[in-house]
């Protein structure tokens, strides 16, 4: 029966915890000038330095077709159950063994969605909010937002141009950097019942206090073109 439900999940699109089509774009140094622009105005919003904007991960730019969506999720991982684990942007290498430390999401809505498309927040607000209970306790499964999207707390409308924002930790007090997880930022991508879905993500990634230090793959790699550059400049 595991086998069967499986098999149903993986090729019915529905029935996906995930149907889309993606892609990242570089935002470092040779980004483009629209890029660079993007860059400069997440710094001036989320008021972090460059060296975290720019040590962040790719623009993630997803595609949904009809009967896309993105089943209710968090974009990052709590440090309590996932302490053992680095910060996956440290050093990528270690994919999927580290802890997506995805101290913001950036949503980017990119086009008008006929119909269909929302995010859903389905406990944004919710102060008696407790995840094993709410999992419990659940008459239908409201993580599944091909279904149960207008059930959610919250449900924000795709409009070409809007983009919305949220922050997945807390700032942890004592160092100033990277807190526990924000159970609340549950949310997911509903259903498209017509027409196409284009979105971007900026995820802006904070280390740990102990880890702050170390830079991120994505600058090590943007410094290292940047060598390069330089020195076939001068040949």
């Amino acid at each position: 029966m595991d086998a069967y439900m499986n098999r149903v999940k993986e090729t019915s699109p529905i029935h996906r915890e995930r149907n889309s089509n993606q892609t990242w774009i570089d935002q470092g140094s040779f980004a483009n000038a629209i890029l660079k622009r993007l860059r400069k105005r997440v710094a001036k919003l989320t008021k972090l330095p460059d060296r975290i904007i720019r040590g962040s991960e790719p623009l993630q730019v997803v595609r949904y077709d009809k009967y896309g969506h993105y089943n209710v999720h968090h974009d990052a991982q709590p440090i309590a159950s996932h302490s053992h684990l680095n910060c996956c942007h440290l050093n990528v290498t270690k994919v999927p063994s580290c802890r997506l430390c995805r101290f913001i999401t950036l949503l980017y809505y990119l086009n008008d969605v006929e119909d269909g498309g929302e995010t859903a927040f389905p406990v944004a607000d919710n102060e008696t909010f407790d995840q094993q209970l709410y999992v419990k306790t659940m008459e239908n499964d409201q993580f599944n937002l091909m279904e149960f999207c207008y059930d959610g707390k919250l449900i924000v409308k795709p409009k070409r141009g809007k983009a919305i924002m949220w922050y997945n930790h807390f700032v942890d007090e004592t160092t100033g950097w990277l807190g526990e997880r924000d159970d609340y930022t549950l949310h997911g991508g509903c259903g498209v019942r017509k027409g196409i879905k284009w979105i971007a993500n900026n995820w802006i990634t904070a280390p740990d206090a102990a880890l702050a230090h170390v830079k991120s793959s994505f600058e090590v790699a943007d410094e290292k073109m940047l060598e390069e550059h330089r020195k076939l400049n001068e040949l």
